[in-house]
């Protein structure tokens, strides 16, 4: 799925950063007592654009509706393990691994990056403190944070940005009379109505359809590994002329 972070790029998130960024110097230059207060507003307020942004870009929480419709109907076809099928794969292996170790790197980095951040603060906070002078103490703190804001905007994309495998393939799912839903780990699901605009690629060999729907708009591929792999096409055919004929009906 997408990322749930804030994307420093987007130019609405970066001028609310700027905003909290010339407001908590001011605090901490002139009102230094309240900076807990201002603290907590801050983190409730970034809590908030950021559940915002994941619900907007993570299809399991923005189309729950048809997720719901999807699970609820009646199922055609299902396959409760095939993970046996993904391990033999070795190009699908060799990717989920380096998405996980990529992934590693980025939690790895970030950590070090809070740990020095916490040990400069410290040092530019006792240089602050000890002018009595409020500017002086503002032109500091804005600087410090402007620092901060600047190194994570040019290597957000090389450090911290989190990874997604651009093709999502779930231990199990089920093909049901409204589309398909997975599970095992990599939850994904694709809707009937946008099946019909997917492109399916079959794969005898490693016994998997790949559906990369135009229409969902979602970020990822789905790939559907089956032990009958030819069954699994005539129920994704059988779905497509269920919701053909029910739009043609409607």
């Amino acid at each position: 799925m997408s990322s749930t972070t804030p994307n420093p790029y987007n130019w609405k998130f970066a001028a609310i950063s700027q905003g909290y960024l010339i407001v908590i110097s001011i605090i901490l230059g002139f009102y230094p007592k309240y900076f807990l207060e201002a603290f907590i507003s801050y983190f409730i307020i970034i809590m908030a654009i950021t559940f915002s942004m994941t619900y907007k870009s993570n299809p399991m929480l923005r189309d729950r509706k048809l997720m719901l419709e999807v699970a609820n109907s009646g199922t055609l076809y299902e396959e409760k393990n095939a993970n046996e099928l993904i391990t033999k794969d070795q190009d699908y292996q060799r990717e989920y691994m380096q998405f996980a170790k990529k992934n590693m790197m980025m939690l790895f980095s970030y950590l070090i990056y809070i740990v020095v951040l916490f040990f400069v603060y410290n040092y530019v906070s006792k240089l602050a403190t000890a002018q009595t002078d409020p500017y002086y103490r503002l032109g500091v703190y804005l600087a410090y944070f402007e620092v901060i804001y600047l190194f994570g905007f040019f290597v957000y994309r090389r450090l911290f940005r989190p990874s997604m495998m651009s093709t999502m393939a779930p231990l199990s799912y089920k093909v049901t009379e409204k589309g398909i839903i997975g599970s095992g780990g990599m939850s994904v699901f694709l809707h009937a109505k946008h099946l019909l605009n997917s492109n399916m690629v079959l794969n005898r060999e490693k016994k998997y359809v790949e559906i990369d729907s135009t229409s969902a708009k979602y970020p990822y591929k789905i790939r559907l590994y089956a032990k009958d792999v030819d069954k699994l096409v005539e129920m994704l055919e059988r779905v497509k002329r269920l919701e053909l004929k029910r739009q043609s009906s409607s």
